[in-house]
């Protein structure tokens, strides 16, 4: 099942939108769902609320109604156990939102509302650059790995600054120094923006942040305002030799190569 999820942990929110039409007819579809939120739960230690887009979400023709809708009472109840206070979905019909166990919002907005968030209208990011950010915490070795789902380019400040934001809301789970490994495959960053990307690492050196490495550069042409290196294992390697990463996390493709 395909679910992006937005782990907001300074306001304890969780949100999800499926990522391509899903139907649910019987109990199998709601453990899938069950299993892939729960997947997304390890990073939680605190209760939370969920906003749920269900626009994608379809409810099958032939779907048993009743056996359908005891096991999503189901899935809640285990998921009231992992923290979750609150969930409200939006983006269903009536009937299908009849069916659920969580609160439903005709909008967006009335759902965010509903759990206690107004959202600042104005220019925005578009969704698919800030969902196709991706961040892995290797707590041991004391590193982030930052890399991008799809091609992206950072050509303006307003990219730059939803980066920054998801960055700053990572480290909620943060307590002692980092680095930053950065796989550059989809990234691009413009020239005009480098000395912006140094502003931001300005700021998250005040949040103990200790060096700035990437990897497997995009195009050889393209210049990074940090240094990458061609594999995964080398720019890995650097930060091993600091005490900052493991050699056993340091495989990729390029070194069997």
């Amino acid at each position: 099942m395909n679910i992006n999820f937005e782990h907001d942990y300074q306001q304890k929110i969780l949100s999800m939108r499926f990522a391509e039409p899903t139907t649910l007819g019987q109990d199998s579809d709601v453990m899938n769902w069950r299993q892939t939120w729960l997947n997304a739960l390890k990073s939680w230690h605190s209760p939370y609320k969920a906003v749920i887009d269900g626009s994608q979400l379809r409810l099958a023709l032939d779907a048993d109604k009743p056996s359908l809708q005891a096991a999503l009472g189901r899935m809640e109840k285990v998921l009231a156990g992992f923290f979750l206070k609150k969930a409200v979905i939006w983006g269903v019909d009536k009937e299908f939102a009849d069916l659920m166990p969580f609160d439903y919002a005709e909008t967006e907005d009335a759902a965010w509302e509903a759990i206690g968030i107004r959202k600042a209208r104005g220019p925005v990011e578009p969704a698919d650059f800030r969902s196709s950010i991706q961040l892995q915490n290797h707590f041991r070795q004391h590193v982030v790995e930052l890399s991008f789902a799809a091609d992206a380019v950072i050509d303006t400040k307003e990219k730059l600054q939803t980066l920054r934001s998801k960055l700053t809301n990572n480290l909620m789970q943060w307590h002692s120094a980092w680095s930053l490994l950065v796989d550059c495959t989809h990234l691009e960053i413009s020239p005009d923006l480098h000395a912006e990307w140094e502003q931001m690492l300005k700021f998250f050196r005040g949040f103990f942040l200790k060096e700035v490495l990437g990897y497997s550069p995009k195009s050889k042409e393209l210049a990074y305002p940090f240094q990458v290196y061609r594999a995964r294992h080398n720019a890995a390697g650097r930060l091993e030799a600091e005490g900052l990463f493991s050699g056993e996390d340091a495989d990729c493709k390029s070194r069997k190569s």
